[in-house]
C-alpha cells in the first residue's frame, strides 16, 4: 500500500537520547518502530503483531508498528534513527525527510539489529 512517510524526532523513541541508556536489543525494541494509525494498519495487515516493511526509492527497512491515533490516515511516521536512514536519502543535495512516497507491506521478517544494519552498510560501501 502506498503511504507517505515522514521522519520525526519524538523523545520517547529518540535514538540519540536512548543510545547510552539501553542495550542494543532494548534500543531496537524501542526505536525501530513506525507510528501508524490503527485504521491504516488494518488496511495493510490482516492481523496485529505483524511487522511492516517500508520501501522507498532509497531502500527498505522492516519495523515494528506502533498504533497511534494521532497519526494522519495513510501516513507513517518513523523516528530519525539508523533505521529511518534506510528509507531516506538525498535528492539534489537535500536530505529528504518528509512526505516521501513509501510502499508499506506486512512482513514476517524480523527487525534488524544495529550491528546488522552497520554490516549491511559496510558491505554496500566495500
Amino acid at each position: 500500500m502506498k503511504l507517505l512517510l515522514s521522519t520525526i524526532r519524538e523523545f520517547e523513541y529518540d535514538q540519540k537520547s536512548l543510545i547510552n541508556e539501553l542495550s542494543e536489543s532494548e534500543l531496537k525494541n524501542k526505536v525501530a518502530v513506525c507510528l501508524i494509525h490503527p485504521e491504516t494498519y488494518n488496511k495493510i495487515a490482516s492481523r496485529s503483531g505483524v511487522n511492516l516493511k517500508l520501501t522507498t526509492n532509497f531502500g527498505s527497512v522492516v519495523l515494528r508498528p506502533v498504533w497511534d491515533e494521532s497519526i494522519p490516515l495513510d501516513m507513517v511516521y518513523v523516528n530519525k534513527s539508523i533505521w529511518s536512514n534506510q528509507v531516506t536519502g538525498v535528492i539534489e543535495g537535500r536530505i529528504q525527510l518528509k512526505n516521501i512516497e513509501v510502499d508499506v507491506e506486512p512482513s514476517e521478517d524480523s527487525v534488524l539489529d544495529i550491528s546488522d544494519l552497520l554490516n549491511t552498510l559496510k558491505e554496500l560501501k566495500g
